[in-house]
């Protein structure tokens, strides 16, 4: 059985290195992308188990990001979990209303983030 694929949208390297080390250590094959558009692209070639995606990006929003792969009928139902610093409810639920598995907060507790990963690629 091949490995779940993450794809992690972030255009922080630390993050991005951070989250992909994390979810590599559940046994995943891990993308990045540092764009929103870039990442977007490479989840139609690659049709990832899980997207882990940043709200504040350079070209787009997070949420419109999620908005494009949510229009995509291969990629529609694919868990997104949105990581940011920003905390607001409004956010949160602009995330939560685009069908996120998660939101996560920066800094991330990397236990917290390896138990989503975990629960969002092999559910119970």
């Amino acid at each position: 059985m091949p490995r779940p694929k993450v794809l992690v949208i972030d255009d922080e390297p630390d993050y991005l290195r951070i989250a992909a080390r994390i979810a590599a250590k559940v046994g995943c094959a891990v993308l990045t992308a540092p764009t929103a558009i870039e990442g977007v692209e490479l989840a139609q070639k690659v049709l990832p188990s899980l997207i882990l995606l940043d709200v504040g990006l350079p070209d787009i929003s997070g949420f419109e990001a999620a908005r494009r792969l949510r229009r995509l009928p291969a990629l529609a139902a694919v868990p997104i979990i949105f990581f940011t610093v920003r905390s607001e409810l409004d956010m949160v639920s602009e995330g939560l209303k685009l069908g996120a598995a998660g939101y996560v907060l920066k800094p991330f507790d990397p236990d917290e983030l390896l138990r989503r990963i975990k629960a969002a690629v092999f559910p119970a």
